[in-house]
């Protein structure tokens, strides 16, 4: 496909869900896009002219549908400038993430940051939290933002960052976080994190598309570059981390982001969600909640951060 056609399917596509988008937002416009996307027919046509922007089987179909217009996908020299333009103020759902780790980071402590690009949430976090002289927050990346990370981290004289290609080094850690990221791993992070040696005692997941509907996959579209991603059950994603010992503390909406499925709301995230679990018997250390078993509670108040 010439780099032409490709730039012109694009628009094409992206032309077609903001048409849609808004016959959907019409009187009556759910239920004709409804019936649209379900009956053979016209859901063979939606399919073609929605081209990537759809739902499919599992995360290797939806890479497949994407790859043609990736623009290098998550090696896109503009994608980890992008995560650091975002994290220099906080966005909704990092208030969130702020108050459970509060008090929670202690000397030598160690954090792993799951796909955390070139520890973009570290510089944020850091600001807010003061975080100790002696921990150490540990990114696990891609090869080329390992490196490119580890720059940065050298050039701005810090030594508390560091980068990773080893997921073991997540076994045992104080608090594993996962921000828009797990959701691009074909393997569940639950299944990930219980074939650990040691289970982290804390895990906070943010920034992360949950749905009501069965699990399957999309693809995100960035802008300059698109990517495959799991869109999780929500009710099977919590039950899966309960399954390894864990408890849910807190869950919260992340109202910065939203995945809209045309015709199929069962299957968008509006929004994203967030999470803090808790190896069960972990006492609470200093900071952030009790554990909530109507998980959800401080959503109001972080909705109107």
């Amino acid at each position: 496909m010439s780099s032409t056609i490709r730039r012109l399917r694009v628009k094409q596509i992206k032309f077609t869900v903001r048409r849609l988008g808004a016959v959907e937002a019409l009187p009556g416009g759910n239920r004709l896009m409804r019936r649209m996307a379900t009956w053979p027919i016209t859901a063979a046509i939606l399919n073609a002219m929605l081209g990537y922007h759809r739902v499919f089987n599992s995360l290797p179909e939806a890479a497949a549908a994407a790859r043609p217009y990736a623009e290098g996908g998550h090696e896109d020299p503009e994608y980890p400038k992008l995560h650091m333009s975002l994290a220099e103020v906080p966005r909704p759902s990092d208030y969130a993430a702020l108050f459970h780790m509060r008090g929670l980071i202690d000397d030598r402590a160690k954090i792993f940051d799951f796909g955390g690009s070139l520890g973009n949430l570290f510089y944020l976090y850091d600001r807010y939290l003061n975080l100790p002289p002696d921990c150490i927050w540990l990114v696990f990346e891609l090869p080329a933002w390992v490196e490119l990370g580890r720059n940065v981290a050298t050039n701005r004289g810090e030594n508390r960052l560091q980068f990773t290609r080893k997921w073991q080094d997540a076994a045992g850690v104080e608090l594993l976080i996962a921000s828009g990221a797990l959701h691009y791993f074909d393997t569940p992070l639950s299944q990930m994190v219980s074939e650990l040696p040691e289970k982290p005692s804390h895990i906070l997941i943010n920034r992360t598309p949950l749905i009501d509907g069965p699990t399957k996959a999309t693809v995100q579209d960035g802008g300059t570059h698109r990517v495959a991603c799991v869109l999780y059950n929500r009710a099977e994603f919590v039950t899966a981390f309960e399954a390894i010992g864990y408890e849910v503390v807190d869950s919260w909406k992340a109202w910065e982001l939203s995945l809209k499925i045309v015709g199929k709301p069962e299957f968008s995230a509006l929004p994203y969600s967030g999470f803090f679990f808790r190896l069960k018997g972990q006492a609470p250390k200093r900071g952030g909640i009790k554990t909530d078993p109507a998980a959800g509670a401080n959503d109001k108040a972080f909705e109107a951060g």
